[in-house]
């Protein structure tokens, strides 16, 4: 599976070992399927080309388009994501809606993650002139907090509990950045690559998802780890 430090609280890589939810929930679902894990540290970008290329079986945190079902087969939900554009309150000017930041809202720069899906109408603002040219594209997840404590962006579109996760570990000034405004809420998934595995093989991790599910062991996990989360969300495979 393709891993990425510092996206905590889902990928964590502390001494050589990794840690976390995603870890844990896809230990979990290798265990089941009678296979052995091996997380590789890769930027999102790449990840996602070797996916294509037959060189990693799997990623996290997928959402799901109709486009990346050549590719991928979908099993989870594992995590409901809600990503908001963060940012310090007080260097900002007020808005209420996204919306607003198409018309005469300007933020400076807003730092978006490269092949990271933010949803249908943030799709269609990425179209309006004046909000496309505040966006500055980096292609790795632990950029983001580093950028904004170096001014070099005013805000980043993350998902709220890494914030939560950042500001209870007191990283350097992250009190300090709040959520603004969410931008797109949806489940995300594992994605597992059509290329390197069989047909029978993702049935059988549909299956045994489902069966962690119902077990309860999906759920033990989210809860250690999710400040807001009560419950896992119901499997809803799409092979």
């Amino acid at each position: 599976m393709a891993a990425e430090t510092n996206f905590p609280p889902y990928l964590l890589l502390k001494e050589q070992s990794w840690q976390g939810q995603t870890v844990e929930l896809a230990q979990l679902l290798a265990t089941e399927v009678g296979c052995e894990l091996q997380l590789v540290d890769i930027p999102w970008l790449r990840a996602l080309a070797q996916i294509k290329t037959g060189e990693l079986d799997f990623v996290s945190h997928l959402s799901y388009s109709d486009a990346r079902t050549k590719d991928f087969s979908f099993v989870g939900p594992h995590h409901m994501e809600s990503m908001w554009l963060i940012g310090n309150p007080t260097k900002l000017p007020k808005f209420k809606t996204l919306k607003d930041l198409g018309e005469n809202v300007d933020l400076g720069r807003i730092a978006e993650l490269i092949g990271a899906y933010y949803g249908e109408e943030f799709a269609l603002l990425k179209q309006n002139p004046f909000f496309a040219r505040q966006l500055v594209s980096i292609s790795s997840i632990q950029d983001k907090l580093a950028l904004l404590e170096a001014g070099r962006v005013n805000a980043i579109l993350e998902d709220d509990t890494v914030l939560h996760y950042w500001q209870n570990q007191r990283y350097k000034n992250a009190e300090k950045y709040h959520p603004l405004v969410l931008v797109y809420q949806s489940p995300v998934y594992f994605g597992f690559s059509k290329n390197t595995l069989s047909k029978p093989m993702l049935i059988k991790l549909q299956k045994a998802w489902q069966k962690l599910y119902e077990q309860g062991e999906i759920t033990k996990v989210v809860q250690r780890y999710q400040a807001k989360t009560a419950d896992a969300l119901t499997p809803a495979a799409r092979l």
